[in-house]
């Protein structure tokens, strides 16, 4: 299998940064086993494109605006991701949805493609999470383990 976790986000505007602090904090957290990359995306947008192809799975962490309170887990599927970025439910959503039409217009968009995120609190100007995502991030860094987990791929507390 060939997977990814890929964390996407703007490290400059608070909330906006959370995909990169969970990806870097999954490294940290976990020993993860072979067949899954991290990749920490920040706003590369459509430069990342290369990294999809060859893909079968990818996971992608991202702040997602839900319209919930700030801090709610979200999990989003086909369909689901689809229409949330159709909507603007990325905080950024103009590259995560341009990378994903780019990605299926070029036959590398990745069989499954599913994202986990938070709904942020702030994305003004700042380099750390609100209080409200800081406070649930080791929780989606578990629920991302636990997915990559059904996936086949080894997971342990590092």
């Amino acid at each position: 299998m060939t997977a990814a976790v890929l964390g996407v986000g703007n490290l400059a505007r608070s909330d906006d940064g959370l995909g990169i602090h969970a990806v870097r904090r999954l490294g940290e957290r976990y020993r993860l086993g072979p067949g899954v990359e991290l990749i920490d995306g920040g706003t590369a947008g459509l430069a990342l494109l290369p990294r999809l192809a060859g893909l079968s799975r990818v996971l992608v962490i991202d702040a997602v605006d839900s319209g919930s309170e700030p801090g709610t887990l979200v999990r989003l599927e086909a369909g689901d991701w689809e229409e949330a970025l159709g909507r603007g439910g990325s905080v950024h959503a103009v590259g995560l949805a341009d990378l994903v039409a780019a990605a299926r217009l070029g036959g590398a968009l990745p069989a499954l493609l599913v994202v986990h995120g938070a709904q942020p609190a702030s994305t003004a100007i700042g380099a750390e999470l609100t209080a409200p995502l800081a406070a649930v991030l080791d929780g989606l860094v578990d629920r991302v383990a636990g997915e990559l987990s059904s996936w086949g791929v080894e997971t342990a507390l590092g």
